[in-house]
């Protein structure tokens, strides 16, 4: 684990926070490169990006603070460090979604097509956050005797590296997204797919995952991958039958 990349005239600089940074970036590349594509203006698209980033960053912040809110009882401000991590997907996904449904109506853009258009970055993005996940040593997996097991700072036993795991999925989900992208498909399909596949994935993930308590003998995480694969499914009939949205 490698929590600090370096430290640049009395700035830290954390691995964190840089992998953050890298996948708002190469998102920011990807929807601009292929906004014409979808009719959407260039800059435009780059505005969504930023704007839902910042919601994206909010509210998984605000999710992680809830569950643990007992850490910041002593120091209120680290509330604020959201480059030493501590961030919520789900949160994340909820905040930026809603604030880019809410400029494409505003907008008056397509919301399906904008969707379409941010179904291969959004897996992308989150993989390489997760290997930013991997150096900081959050989100780790559970512990195993296996020879791919790695200890964590402060704790020697050997844990399930699921961050790589994760992201290593994450990194093959964008490219079969991006490989069915190319193919016209109906409005709305294509991201219907990845909260599907998504789902069906962070569902299984959360078994090895060390640092969740069940709830009813599931993981909040996993719960919110079960309503949202159900959510995805009815989504994806209504498309398939070209009902508008």
């Amino acid at each position: 684990m490698h929590p600090i990349l370096f430290h640049i005239r009395g700035v830290t600089i954390y691995t964190y926070g840089f992998f953050v940074a890298l996948a708002v970036l190469i998102s920011f590349l990807l929807v601009s490169r292929r906004a014409k594509a979808f009719g959407i203006d260039e800059g435009l698209a780059g505005d969504l990006v930023f704007l839902s980033f910042v919601a994206g960053v909010s509210g998984a912040r605000l999710f992680y603070v809830v569950q643990h809110f007992e850490d910041y009882h002593a120091d209120p401000w680290k509330v604020f460090s959201i480059a030493e991590g501590g961030l919520v997907w789900y949160g994340g996904f909820l905040a930026s979604a809603s604030a880019g449904l809410g400029i494409a109506m505003w907008r008056r853009w397509p919301v399906l097509r904008i969707c379409d258009l941010f179904a291969p970055v959004i897996p992308l993005a989150h993989a390489i956050g997760r290997i930013g996940c991997f150096f900081n040593g959050c989100c780790y997996g559970r512990e195993t005797n296996a020879p791919f097991g790695l200890s964590l700072p402060g704790d020697n036993t050997p844990r399930i590296p699921i961050q790589i795991f994760e992201s290593t999925a994450l990194f093959c989900l964008s490219i079969f997204l991006y490989l069915l992208s190319r193919k016209k498909r109906k409005a709305g399909e294509l991201f219907t797919i990845y909260l599907i596949l998504y789902s069906a994935l962070r569902f299984l993930i959360e078994f090895f995952r060390g640092d969740q308590t069940a709830l009813w003998f599931l993981t909040p995480p996993q719960w919110t991958a079960l309503l949202l694969f159900g959510g995805a499914l009815l989504l994806f009939f209504k498309t398939r039958k070209n009902i508008n949205i």
